[in-house]
């Protein structure tokens, strides 16, 4: 009687044990997977500013228009293909760039022809957003940034401002 008591205490605390470990297991792994979105969502963020500062034109489909409010979930524009070495009057080493969701739903740069960079993955389940607001300072754009958890969406907005081009375009 007293080895059957015996018998069961151990295998409730083992099963308390192991429950316990499992619990704390899945908070490590969310915990990661938040993290690693944040830090996707902050280099995406800093991707884009980089490469917006060395912008020199802006495709026809991305300008905004002067006096309105607007949005796009993608945006291309044409930059230095050295973001370090910014040559506005030299065009020859220019590379169109685009931000946007691929059929795979990451959030990618699109440059050359063919190449692409993923700057989240498809797993958070990312959206970009570029939005420019009537009464902004000139050239002025603001991009969020959102990616789902377990625990929710998180959202990331920074500023843009261009130097060498107009990314809003008259009425």
């Amino acid at each position: 009687m007293e080895l059957l008591i015996a018998i069961i205490l151990i295998s409730v605390i083992l099963a308390t044990v192991a429950g316990g470990y499992l619990f704390v297991y899945g908070r490590l792994l969310e915990n990661i997977r938040v993290q690693n979105v944040h830090l996707q969502m902050d280099y995406a963020l800093e991707n884009i500013r980089l490469h917006c500062l060395s912008a020199v034109r802006i495709e026809d489909e991305s300008l905004f228009t002067a006096g309105l409010d607007g949005a796009k979930d993608s945006f291309s524009f044409e930059g230095e293909s050295d973001i370090h070495n910014i040559t506005p009057d030299n065009s020859t080493d220019n590379t169109v760039y685009t931000y946007c969701l691929d059929e795979s739903k990451n959030l990618v740069l699109k440059y050359s022809p063919d190449q692409k960079e993923i700057l989240i993955d498809a797993q958070y389940s990312p959206n970009i957003t570029f939005q420019y607001y009537e009464g902004a300072e000139p050239n002025f754009l603001t991009v969020t940034v959102t990616a789902a958890t377990l625990e929710g969406n998180i959202s990331k907005t920074e500023g843009l401002r261009f130097w060498f081009t107009d990314a809003v375009g008259s009425s």
